[in-house]
């Protein structure tokens, strides 16, 4: 057996051998942002493998628990969709005991370009299968219904309000307007309920098929197209073997489901908000987690994201700021000596690797902010002085007093913020020198 790093491990693989009435044989921490264990178990005499799925350790949920993902999974299993089985629950520490389906994750991996692109059909074929689930076994389950235009396009976004406002601990005014907008801009002829993935592009394949769907924790009552507008994302974060723009296409085919553009741009901005508000507070005033740079690069592709979807929407064009070049001089011999310092850290496990790395490439994200945050925020600064008529002292009274503008503004003002928030974020992907390639592939790619 994989050695036993600690109590909370031990407690893990009782729970596990009373669930499955096996003996754990082995278990190992995933190295990732979130808890997460592979185990194997001995019973009757054959190996069962087991993927525990443990909580984000951050307070980021808009549905909580994951009780309700292990319900999810079981009633997709019951509606013939390809899921893990699921076991039960462990509770100290909490996880879903589930199967460990064999497969790979990388589409990279596939034979050739072909073979990926028939798994991505696949998989959006099993997605058309699962929009077309009668809703009724999940709304017994405690799934809300939504009702009209309105609650239907909005379902996954008023689910992150109750945590968005919760987790706020300061000011957020890129949040508070966006929300403002979203609502005004609501697409008024789409009203049938569907069952809705959240997060979707996450399968796993093995010689050519898909053999699972995973991650339902997001999974709700709503639009279809909030699934598609997902996927734009997801292809740059994990490739799904053809682009979000054959991929959407092909869903029209199989369904006859017209894709009205204007109505994906509008989720997609609607899909990346809410994951920032899901952030917002928790990335305020951090606390210490494994792996943090990880958190700090999902809230700028996010943000990123969101205002490039509602570019589409209205019609606006958004100019990437110049990349910062650090200059060599007497900090760029205390950065190599800092970087060499962190390499210098031993390492014991895959989590403490993935926290050196995440240290270095922090720090390389810090020296670039201290060498052009000044000049960015100096003219952040001019920039709320133009919108709101005077000129705050610091970032955060700008954005305080922003916020409070953006409370009584109406949508007169929608394209001087959009403005200003756009060049915002992307000052910020300017100095993310250490990760600037990362969020380049990130980025959203259009849809025709």
């Amino acid at each position: 057996m994989s050695p036993l790093r600690n109590e909370e491990e031990t407690r893990l693989v009782a729970q596990i051998e009373a669930l499955t009435h096996g003996k754990v044989t082995a278990l190992d921490r995933q190295p990732r942002w979130r808890k997460a264990w592979y185990a194997t178990v001995r019973r009757e005499g054959a190996e069962l493998p087991l993927y525990i799925r443990g909580d984000k350790q951050i307070d980021a949920e808009p549905y909580p628990g994951l009780d309700r993902e292990a319900t999810v999974l079981t009633l997709l299993a019951s509606g013939g969709l390809p899921v893990p089985h699921v076991y039960g629950m462990a509770r100290d520490p909490i996880g879903i005991v589930m199967d460990r389906v064999p497969g790979e994750r990388d589409v990279a991996t596939a034979s050739d370009d072909a073979e990926r692109q028939s798994i991505a059909e696949e998989y959006i074929e099993l997605l058309a299968k699962m929009h077309a689930l009668d809703v009724a076994p999940f709304i017994a389950a405690g799934i809300e219904k939504p009702e009209g235009a309105a609650g239907v396009s909005l379902s996954y976004l008023n689910a992150h309000l109750p945590l968005y406002e919760r987790t706020k601990r300061g000011p957020q005014p890129l949040v508070e307007w966006a929300l403002r907008w979203i609502q005004r801009n609501v697409p008024q002829h789409r009203e049938v309920p569907r069952l809705i993935h959240g997060d979707p592009g996450q399968f796993l394949f093995a010689e050519g098929r898909v053999t699972c769907l995973y991650d339902f924790e997001a999974t709700h009552i709503g639009d279809p197209m909030h699934d598609l507008a997902a996927l734009r994302l997801r292809a740059g974060t994990e490739p799904l073997g053809a682009d979000p723009d054959h991929l959407v296409r092909h869903y029209a085919r199989i369904t006859g489901v017209e894709i009205d553009a204007g109505v994906l741009s509008f989720h997609t901005a609607a899909f990346m908000l809410a994951a920032v508000m899901s952030m917002a507070g928790p990335l305020y005033d951090p606390r210490p987690a494994d792996m943090q740079l990880e958190y700090q690069i999902w809230d700028v592709m996010c943000r990123r994201a969101m205002l490039w979807g509602m570019a589409e929407v209205m019609g606006a064009v958004i100019t990437p700021s110049a990349p910062i070049v650090l200059p060599e001089g007497r900090s760029s011999m205390i950065a190599k000596v800092l970087d060499a310092t962190i390499e210098r850290i031993d390492v014991t496990d895959p989590v403490a690797a993935g926290n050196r790395e995440s240290a270095r490439a922090l720090a390389q994200w810090a020296r670039a902010e201290a060498f052009a945050g000044i000049e960015h925020e100096a003219g952040d600064l001019d920039r709320v002085a133009a919108i709101i008529g005077f000129r705050p002292s610091t970032w955060r009274d700008a954005d305080e007093a922003l916020e409070q503008f953006v409370l009584r503004a109406g949508p007169e003002h929608d394209a001087v913020l959009f403005s200003y928030f756009a060049r915002q974020i992307e000052d910020r992907v300017a100095v993310a020198v250490p990760v600037r390639d990362r969020l380049a592939h990130y980025a959203l790619t259009p849809v025709q």
